[in-house]
């Protein structure tokens, strides 16, 4: 046996040890065990197999964003849109067979976003008719309002479209936030008037101008929630006024008998 380097020659119980340093017959080295091997995780959460990864790969393949070219124009956009695009270009050109699937998929659409757009107006009828007698009554006591958000006449409903948009707060922290940005709003006005009455005698100086500019924002604040309430007050006044007004009876009138 050849000496090792560094001069010291090899055990002579190498790869041999001791019996009292021997694994014994039936027992792991690894008293932990070993671990459990990862199962596959599938590509959707709540378990699936192939179709339903394959699915998830697709979704994310469609929403992947893709450069386009329209003339000089370059632009990212969604691969969906990306492919919908070609396919509407196909069919304006006349390939009537990609112009089919296309036609479909908008009329689901549309028909989808009808039928949203029918019962949100719906609802929106249905909330006026439940909330708007609490807040009357409460006006006509002189009481607060409840907390109820929206108000019932932040409901907006478009007569031609049909189309219900909401302008107030939807709960209590945006109402709470609304009041917030009224009370600056109002102690702002006076600085406002100082600023743009030294404006129009400066108007090139730029520290007037960003002053302005903020101090504009909250006149516009206050400016929206003026209308706001002039809207509420002209509703509030309508209906009143077709209550005051009798209601015609269609019962005809007899004159003296014989």
């Amino acid at each position: 046996m050849s000496p090792a380097k560094n001069g010291r020659t090899p055990a002579s119980n190498y790869r041999k040890p001791p019996v009292a340093y021997q694994f014994k017959k039936g027992t792991s080295g690894n008293y932990s065990g070993r671990p459990p091997k990862e199962k596959m995780q599938s590509g959707l959460s709540g378990g699936g197999g192939i179709a339903d990864r394959f699915g998830a790969m697709a979704l994310e393949e469609a929403i992947r964003p893709v450069t386009v070219r329209e003339g000089d124009k370059v632009s990212e956009i969604p691969a969906m849109q990306a492919l919908i695009r070609t396919m509407l270009r196909a069919a304006a050109q006349g390939d009537a067979k990609a112009g089919r699937p296309l036609l479909e998929l908008i009329a689901r659409a549309e028909g989808g976003r009808t039928g949203a757009a029918m019962d949100m107006l719906q609802r929106a009828h249905q909330y006026k008719e439940k909330y708007g007698p609490i807040f009357e009554q409460c006006e006509r006591e002189g009481r607060d309002p409840p907390e109820i958000y929206p108000h019932p006449d932040d409901l907006m409903i478009d007569g031609t479209t049909g189309e219900v948009t909401i302008d107030g707060p939807t709960n209590k922290e945006e109402a709470g936030v609304r009041a917030a940005g009224l009370k600056i709003a109002v102690e702002s006005m006076a600085r406002y008037v100082e600023v743009e009455a030294a404006l129009a005698k400066d108007p090139t100086n730029n520290m007037l101008r960003r002053e302005f500019k903020e101090l504009k924002g909250h006149y516009d604040i206050l400016k929206k929630d003026s209308e706001r309430l002039i809207r509420h007050e002209v509703l509030r006044r309508s209906r009143r006024a077709l209550e005051a007004k009798p209601l015609k009876s269609n019962t005809p009138k007899h004159g003296p008998k014989a």
